[in-house]
């Protein structure tokens, strides 16, 4: 959902430069997106708390030593990405979501605690091979390229659509309708890269491209979108749905579904990204994965966000694809 590069005639805009376009709003290099309890508000404030299986000794001798001997998982995320990761308050410190609600669960499972640390977007693979983290958990998509330093749990399966202001005045249908359009992504992510493939492909047949503004957080997409500067925002379905639900009571964005836009933007397994080397955490996460999809927990985590549709039956490794 969220890996790659940039095409040369995309138009990236830093923060700061998007912060004067917008008129002088103050934003932090990784700013907190609308929070529970916000003006507007990204997470439902009832969204109840993660749920707490009880620990499993067996599960627990599957872990890595070091693990069991700190007693703590550390989860590299990128926050705040509704519905996956998010803050409960407006200005707190306490996460909330999808990745979040499920980290906690599985460790419970595994019988050790789960940290979730706020990690730059494009900094947490690096820190999980550096080993300051040990496993990422940020609605990332399972794809070929991230396997050659990481492998995956896969939890999730997810399309794409297009996140346009409520109404939408340019009556956006599908992929086709991009040509000559401002878009907006997150850097970094998959969908920067196929939207520049896209880009080319209306070029080479003639038509106008794509221009594409690039941000490090959500907060600064979502906020193009409202202003007028970006007609539109590829996103990973379930995350643009919650937005389009949640975000001003449902009254600021809406969503556009087609087959060709999770076509052209690939979709597909979103996992929990483990160094390839660490088979044996590896293991440990798919069998307490399994689990909680086996007595429910699992089901239940993704119902509180609405995202049910997204769910897996079996833990498996590795099965996303480009």
């Amino acid at each position: 959902m969220r890996a790659l590069r940039r095409r040369g005639r995309s138009t990236f805009l830093s923060v700061v430069a998007m912060v004067v376009a917008l008129g002088g709003c103050a934003l932090a290099a990784d700013p907190p997106a609308p929070e529970v309890g916000g003006k507007e508000s990204a997470v439902p404030a009832s969204a109840p708390a993660a749920a707490t299986p009880a620990a499993d000794p067996a599960l627990h001798d599957l872990l890595p030593e070091r693990i069991k001997s700190a007693g703590v998982i550390r989860v590299a995320s990128n926050i705040p990405y509704p519905p996956w990761e998010m803050y409960t308050t407006a200005g707190g410190q306490q996460p909330t979501g999808i990745d979040y609600d499920l980290s906690q669960a599985l460790a419970a499972k595994l019988g050790v605690k789960a940290s979730f640390d706020q990690t730059a977007f494009d900094s947490m693979i690096p820190a999980v091979l550096a080993g300051k983290a040990d496993i990422v958990m940020a609605g990332i998509f399972d794809t070929p390229k991230r396997r050659e330093s990481l492998s995956f749990v896969d939890y999730a399966k997810d399309g794409y659509s297009l996140l346009v202001v409520k109404g939408n005045p340019q009556g956006l249908k599908d992929v086709t309708d991009l040509s000559g359009k401002t878009v907006a992504v997150q850097s970094s992510t998959s969908e920067e890269a196929a939207m520049s493939k896209l880009s080319k492909r209306f070029e080479s047949e003639g038509k106008p491209g794509v221009t594409v503004l690039a941000f490090p957080g959500d907060s600064e997409a979502f906020l193009a979108i409202k202003s007028g500067k970006a007609t539109a925002r590829v996103q990973a379905t379930s995350a643009a749905a919650y937005a389009a639900k949640t975000f001003e009571d449902g009254k600021a964005f809406e969503l556009v579904e087609a087959p060709s836009i999770t076509a052209e933007f690939g979709g597909g397994m979103e996992g929990i990204g483990v160094p390839k080397a660490d088979t044996e955490l590896r293991t440990a996460l798919q069998k307490a994965l399994q689990a909680l999809m086996d007595d429910g927990t699992y089901l239940k985590i993704l119902s509180t966000y609405g995202v049910q549709n997204i769910a897996l039956t079996k833990a498996e490794i590795d099965q996303g694809t480009d």
